[in-house]
């Protein structure tokens, strides 16, 4: 009983309410919370180490809290459409896909803070559990990593954020209800962040639900090439981030043989894998979910409960659209394997043989059941990515041939020795390095990210340029009415939007 109670004050002190991912969340903090109780043994600090990764995984686990619709979503109609057989979409799915968002239909912070808040709280009492230097070590390098990871999602969604660096203890604290920052406070503050986890990485250990050396050095990389292109950071951040990738060790020995495997949901933390979010057994939760057909528009014999390949559930609320259909169909003729991972279709269609239906065949879980079973882990960073990256480096230093040869790790693997990268202009590397973001990553939540740090967005979504002469944060999400009236004077909606 005792352990017990400590694991419920565990989840409970020190933290923002954890709730589901509603439109009208905020951060305020209802009830007093008291950390009296806490902080006596070393087992204290490893669940609350671990209550830190829970929490971000509730945030990142809503149907509509996700990395696709924080980004990929937006990338629009080159990318997204709603369902080809059904035709359906609600609001909030087209305002996403059309950039159209606003206070009253958008996405809450609350989960996000509330996993920053779990990380302030291990910062602020990891010394106080009598445990051993090495222990309090691991567990200030995970609470520093978490933050500045979820700093990071925080200052790219929304921007203009609170920045809280100390625990909710109670109720009078002035971090019950925060004044808003600007978005270079909370770049600042990454920075700061990664720079102090750096003298514990080598604490951090193996869990790849967790922190670890290598997740993040992928940090450090991204967030590095993201205040060189989006922010004019300058050379130091290529410098920064040419560290961070050359202690990953750029190599094809990191990435699985068969890009399939690295999805495998049976050999979940496989050797590609660096950073991902344990998925509860039996799921049923996620954006996956939307990609699957309804049984009443599929033949029996093809659903994926009966051994087809079509996935079942309620509702097909996104397909990939025809132009983007055509794009994988176009690579997978020119011999790239990832494609079958990534998108599935067929004459499957019960009311006639001829129409072709699509669908993501991406992250889909257990086939053998309808509906499918979402039992996949959240994956947010592999080593593919690391390579890309190293790219994206070497396309902002202008060697060419740098780039040609990790794009040619991403190829190899994809083509075997049917295509291999030589450009030979920075335009042509610039277009091979946006299309391998295209083909190596659908539905993973990277590319809307890539396509702004390339500069490649209104290319691929040229709506974005005549929004931009209206609302100059179009790339930024609305903040939640309920976050604003609920802290008024002290934080106000993003310029632009409504």
């Amino acid at each position: 009983m005792k352990n017990i109670i400590k694991s419920l004050i565990l989840l409970a002190a020190g933290t923002i309410l954890v709730s589901s991912c509603h439109k009208d969340l905020d951060i305020v903090y209802p009830m007093s919370l008291n950390s009296s109780t806490m902080w006596k043994d070393p087992s204290d600090l490893d669940k609350s180490v671990a209550g830190i990764y829970s929490r971000m995984r509730g945030f990142f686990s809503g149907s509509e809290c996700n990395v696709f619709y924080l980004g990929e979503i937006r990338v629009g109609d080159y990318m997204w459409g709603p369902s080809l057989l059904d035709k359906v979409q609600d609001n909030f799915k087209i305002a996403c896909r059309l950039n159209n968002l606003n206070g009253s239909q958008t996405i809450g912070w609350s989960g996000l803070y509330s996993t920053i808040d779990q990380a302030n709280a291990v910062l602020k009492h990891c010394e106080e559990c009598k445990a051993s230097e090495s222990s309090v070590k691991w567990a200030k390098g995970q609470a520093l990593f978490a933050r500045a990871y979820c700093y990071f999602w925080a200052a790219r969604i929304w921007g203009y954020c609170p920045l809280n660096l100390e625990p909710v203890e109670s109720t009078t604290q002035p971090e019950c209800y925060p004044e808003q920052k600007t978005p270079a406070d909370l770049y600042a503050q990454i920075g700061k962040d990664i720079a102090e986890c750096e003298q514990y990485i080598d604490a951090m250990g193996s869990s790849k639900y967790m922190g670890t050396k290598d997740a993040f050095n992928m940090l450090k990389a991204e967030y590095a090439l993201w205040m060189y292109s989006t922010r004019n950071g300058g050379n130091d951040y290529l410098t920064m981030a040419e560290t961070a990738l050359n202690a990953i060790g750029i190599s094809d020995s990191k990435l699985n043989a068969d890009y399939a495997a690295t999805f495998d949901r049976t050999n979940k933390v496989n050797k590609e894998i660096v950073f991902a979010l344990n998925n509860t057994p039996k799921s049923t939760a996620g954006y996956q979910i939307y990609f699957c057909h309804t049984a009443n528009n599929i033949k029996k014999a093809a659903q994926c409960s009966q051994g087809g390949p079509v996935p079942i559930s309620s509702t097909q609320w996104w397909s990939f659209s025809q132009e983007f259909v055509d794009a994988l169909k176009a690579s997978e003729k020119a011999g790239d394997t990832r494609v079958k991972t990534n998108l599935g279709y067929g004459n499957y269609f019960s009311g006639d043989n001829t129409t072709e239906i699509t669908w993501c065949n991406k992250l889909l879980g257990d086939m053998s059941k309808a509906p499918v079973i979402l039992d996949n882990d959240l994956l947010y960073y592999r080593y593919a990515f690391a390579v890309m990256m190293k790219a994206e480096l070497c396309y902002y230093k202008k060697d060419i041939q740098g780039a040609n040869t990790a794009l040619n790790i991403i190829a190899k693997r994809a083509y075997g020795d049917k295509k291999s990268y030589d450009c030979t202009s920075l335009d042509a590397l610039k277009q091979a390095i946006t299309d391998e973001y295209f083909l190596e990553f659908p539905a993973e939540g990277v590319i809307w990210w890539a396509l702004i740090r390339m500069d490649m967005l209104e290319k691929y979504n040229p709506s974005i340029t005549t929004k931009k002469a209206k609302n100059p944060n179009i790339l930024l999400w609305p903040i939640a009415n309920g976050s604003i009236n609920k802290n008024p004077g002290k934080i106000k909606q993003v310029e632009g939007w409504s």
